[in-house]
């Protein structure tokens, strides 16, 4: 891992490195990691035994990483390293994984359209929760930076069981507006929302409420008329098809 970390050039300090015993029990792990974890650990990298699909521990001490004490973690298996086979490969693939975790960028996109003036590119979806009583998450990203690879992001479980719309979205968008405006000094010139989970019948009812909501929430920055929309309902089940030719040959 050390070479890899000089090679891809990112900065390191000797980590603290720890054995867990009984190493097979979830609790023996958690009890570890509740006496060495505090506010200076950046990430944990956890070597759990097992091979993958057969990790008995992977899910108790994902949960406890993610609830009790939040903190990013990355888990490798005995099975992917001891063969020690293309480990130099598997190495860099972990860190690159571990620098996202961190909020790196690991990778971008050059020249992307739009990008030329501040843009903000978002993402919805809602969700149907059997564990919550089948009520609805709602779940919002926007891109924060102009390679779009850093994001703000919030989820709102919303009140009506199985609601596919939004009436909350107004709120999330002008927390991610200020959110832009704290990142880049201004807010965004341009708003690309890619909205997926709506099908053709159901747009007049979901897609056209909530572009009024986000326009209210631009018209609460005032910006309503110099920040350009671009709202994307991006459904799965169409009926058009495409082709190739001279039109008349079909």
């Amino acid at each position: 891992m050390k070479q890899c970390l000089d090679q891809c050039g990112y900065p390191d300090s000797t980590p603290n490195m720890v054995a867990v015993r009984p190493g097979m029990r979830a609790d023996a792990w958690i009890r570890t990691l509740q006496q060495q974890l505090n506010e200076g650990v950046q990430m944990v990298v956890l070597i759990l035994p097992g091979s993958k699909g057969r990790c008995n521990l992977y899910d108790d001490v994902k949960k406890f990483l993610l609830t009790e004490f939040p903190i990013p973690s990355q888990v490798i298996l005995t099975s992917t390293i001891q063969r020690g086979k293309n480990l130099r490969s598997i190495i860099s693939k972990v860190l690159i994984q571990m620098n996202a975790k961190l909020g790196g960028t690991p990778w971008a996109v050059d020249k992307l359209p739009f990008m030329n003036e501040p843009t903000m590119i978002c993402g919805m979806d809602v969700f149907h929760s059997t564990a919550l009583g089948k009520k609805s998450v709602l779940a919002l990203t926007a891109s924060m930076n102009q390679s779009a690879t850093t994001y703000w992001s919030t989820s709102v479980i919303q009140d009506e069981i199985g609601q596919e719309g939004s009436n909350t979205l107004q709120t999330s968008m002008t927390s991610a507006i200020e959110a832009f405006k704290r990142n880049n000094g201004s807010p965004p010139a341009r708003v690309i929302f890619y909205r997926d989970g709506v099908g053709e019948g159901q747009v007049q009812g979901i897609c056209v409420p909530e572009i009024e909501q986000i326009k209210q929430a631009l018209a609460s920055h005032s910006l309503a008329d110099t920040c350009k929309l671009m709202y994307i309902n991006c459904s799965k089940r169409v009926n058009t098809r495409i082709f190739a030719g001279d039109p008349s040959r079909f």
